[in-house]
């Protein structure tokens, strides 16, 4: 391959000395790119689900914190309300979520897992699961911590502060 060629396509990780100073474009450009192999892989793997990109997060969320009113869903997926509202009654058609109004309330409508809907959710954590071990078979159980420690301090600091 010229030099020219060379020079025309990103660097593979391997072109990257260690050693060598990673500029904060690099690291950007890096995180993109780790990105979007990741949802590649676990995309790949649920394509078979019937799922819409975003909706295995609703699974996930719903499943962690239970039933959750949609503006509480939207704030916890950090999303407009508009489109959890939109994403909610798609995956309500779908069979995978239900609306229930709030015992105490009733002018309040939480949205919770249907049965169908947890069997995914598990399908989900399996999938990400897989593609996680895939991804960091290469790293020690302290370079993992380290690593989900600084993306987590990326991600805080590069988030709005109304956000917060």
């Amino acid at each position: 391959m010229s030099t020219e060629q060379a020079e025309d396509r990103p660097r593979t990780a391997a072109e990257w000395p260690p050693e060598a100073p990673a500029s904060g474009a690099d690291v950007l450009i890096a995180l993109r790119f780790a990105d979007r192999a990741a949802r590649k892989a676990v995309s790949e793997e649920l394509a078979g689900t019937g799922l819409h990109t975003g909706q295995e997060l609703v699974l996930a969320k719903l499943l962690h914190h239970g039933s959750l009113p949609v503006a509480q869903l939207a704030k916890v997926l950090d999303v407009e309300v508009p489109t959890a509202t939109k994403t909610t009654q798609r995956m309500e058609t779908a069979g995978l979520v239900r609306r229930v109004k709030n015992s105490a309330d009733a002018r309040q409508v939480s949205i919770e897992l249907t049965d169908r809907g947890v069997e995914l959710a598990h399908t989900v954590q399996e999938v990400y699961d897989r593609a996680g071990r895939r991804a960091l078979a290469q790293l020690s159980p302290e370079d993992r911590r380290v690593l989900r420690n600084l993306l987590w301090t990326i991600t805080t600091t590069l988030e709005p502060i109304s956000s917060h």
